[in-house]
């Protein structure tokens, strides 16, 4: 007996241990083949468009299968992101999100619970409607909203009091494709082909020099444009253009609110959506075409925007031109978003439906 207790005490670590084996496997794998991933991804996707109708509850199945590869989805992106960074330089919002979420992990874990509710609160409601009706699926969609609304928060608060941005997320970097290699390839150039490689690579950086050209008093040379069609010469000078959001310091791409109208107008966009869930919540499908709910939601929206407008005009040097890139992207999606009340509550009940 002792011995077969000593035999299974010995064999815990390396039974712990498997998890995190299988994790490391799977990540060099991933890493490994990450345009075949890639391609997994986008025919995963693919298949919630051919699922609905096939067979019974399919609605619930393509929703599982559609948040299931986005979290998925998630998940490689951060990994690859860790392995092979983006040699250009990330657009600017992208900066801006990466430098809080390495500066501070309770943003991080912030965003990352935000993003999460996003990506599969469609399907809990799904759920929730089907076990437990109207009632227990409003009750889900208030829990969640609060959470989302004290994730924001924490967000506006270690930002200093910025504006909450939700643009994109990580950007996938590009992933460079493998080359096709024989089997000589593999086991090395002989001496003979490595030196005929390095006279072709010898003549092609001489030509590129000779067509450079030669400036008399410094010596120095100026680089060939790529073409002299007026097409090509616009692009190749505005990739080289430097903008003020590509010279400015990452935390300075969003300005602080410091006025207490503005951190109000940014309290009550984050807060809008729980209002309007609690009194979703009150009537419990009873009555879907009552107003009450929708005008609550959507003039705390339109309150809060023009709020933020009135901030921006005193506070701002220059009004909305003064504004950053990342600012204006920001205001411009919240725009689009008041275009989706066409299709909530009462409005899509006696107008759109």
């Amino acid at each position: 007996m002792t011995e077969l207790y000593k035999q299974a005490q010995s064999r815990i670590p390396a039974t712990i241990s498997l998890p995190s084996h299988w994790l490391k496997s799977y990540e060099d794998f991933v890493t490994r083949n990450a345009s075949s991933v890639t391609q997994i991804e986008s025919a995963l996707r693919s298949l919630t468009y051919i699922v609905p109708g096939r067979f019974r509850e399919s609605e619930l199945a393509s929703e599982t299968l559609h948040t299931s590869t986005l979290l998925i989805s998630l998940y490689h992106t951060s990994l690859l992101r860790r392995h092979f960074p983006s040699p250009s330089p990330p657009p600017p919002q992208t900066r801006y999100t990466a430098f809080y979420t390495a500066r501070s992990r309770l943003y991080s874990n912030s965003a990352i619970l935000l993003q999460t509710i996003q990506y599969t609160e469609l399907l809990c409601e799904m759920f929730f409607k089907r076990r437990g009706g109207d009632k227990a699926r409003w009750r889900l969609v208030v829990v969640l909203e609060v959470i989302k609304a004290i994730c924001r928060t924490i967000m506006f608060w270690v930002t200093g009091r910025r504006m909450v941005t939700e643009g994109p997320g990580a950007i996938r970097p590009n992933i460079p494709e493998p080359s096709p290699t024989s089997a000589e390839d593999e086991l090395g150039k002989d001496e003979e082909g490595a030196l005929a490689d390095s006279r072709e690579e010898t003549d092609q950086v001489q030509e590129e020099r000779s067509k450079e050209w030669l400036m008399p008093r410094t010596k120095m040379t100026l680089p060939v444009l790529p073409s002299t069609t007026s097409e090509s010469v616009t692009e190749y000078l505005s990739s080289r253009v430097v903008s003020a959001d590509d010279i400015k310091a990452a935390h300075q791409l969003v300005r602080k609110i410091g006025s207490f109208q503005g951190q109000v107008a940014e309290m009550m966009w984050i807060f809008r959506p729980v209002a309007y869930a609690l009194a979703m919540q009150r009537l419990q499908g009873k009555n879907r075409r009552d107003w009450r709910p929708w005008l609550l939601g959507l003039g705390m929206e339109v309150a809060a925007r023009e709020l933020g407008k009135k901030e921006v005009r005193e506070r701002t040097v220059g009004g909305w031109r003064g504004m950053t890139g990342v600012e204006k992207e920001e205001l411009k999606r919240r725009g689009w978003g008041l275009a989706w009340w066409g299709m909530r509550g009462a409005f899509y009940e006696n107008v759109t439906k």
